[in-house]
């Protein structure tokens, strides 16, 4: 969200001058529970296979992630920042260490993407997140350091089901938009 929500809100605000906006940052169940409740109108979530959330509106990789200045990708135990245990970006990752048999333990474990990429930057463990949320201080890892390639992560949006309004509509489709023009974005070993 770090990333993309700026735009969004600002295209929104140029074309809907003075229209209040409420930004709420949750888990995805958390975010589904509330559309479904009619809490809230919009919702950008972890698309989940399955589970028939939302509509897909941008698929990006999903990327091993370690500290610009650091090596902590090299201990053993390798020391990770990840979701809770149901995240799908966890589960991921733990599969993926589990499949080569590396071993890892879990240090630093919460729901938002910025606490764990704080965590990364700090240097104080390896992390997995998609690459919209690669930020400056990060590194990519990659098969060349042992990290194998992860699966794609699918941004979705759901919608309330209680009569959206004209405003809500046009604040999806300014998010529609604004996912759609996210440049790729790569982070270059320093």
């Amino acid at each position: 969200a770090d990333r993309y929500l700026p735009e969004i809100l600002a295209r929104f605000a140029r074309s809907n001058p003075r229209t209040e906006v409420t930004v709420v940052c949750e888990p995805t169940p958390m975010l589904a529970e509330r559309i479904g409740g009619g809490d809230i109108d919009l919702a950008i979530i972890t698309h989940v296979e399955g589970r028939g959330q939302g509509e897909i509106i941008r698929i990006e990789p999903l990327l091993w992630v370690t500290s610009a200045r650091h090596c902590v990708h090299e201990e053993d135990p390798l020391p990770l920042a990840l979701g809770r245990p149901t995240c799908n970006w966890r589960q991921a990752a733990v599969e993926a260490l589990e499949s080569k048999g590396r071993r890892f333990r879990v240090l630093y474990a919460s729901w938002n993407s910025t606490a764990v990429g704080a965590a990364v930057v700090a240097g104080l463990a390896v992390s997995v997140l998609p690459e919209s949320a690669v930020r400056p201080g990060m590194r990519i890892l990659g098969p060349a350091e042992g990290f194998s390639t992860l699966p794609s992560c699918k941004i979705g949006l759901l919608r309330t089901r209680h009569d959206p309004s004209i405003l809500s509509n046009a604040l999806a489709e300014h998010i529609i938009q604004s996912l759609d023009n996210l440049q790729s974005f790569k982070v270059a070993a320093e």
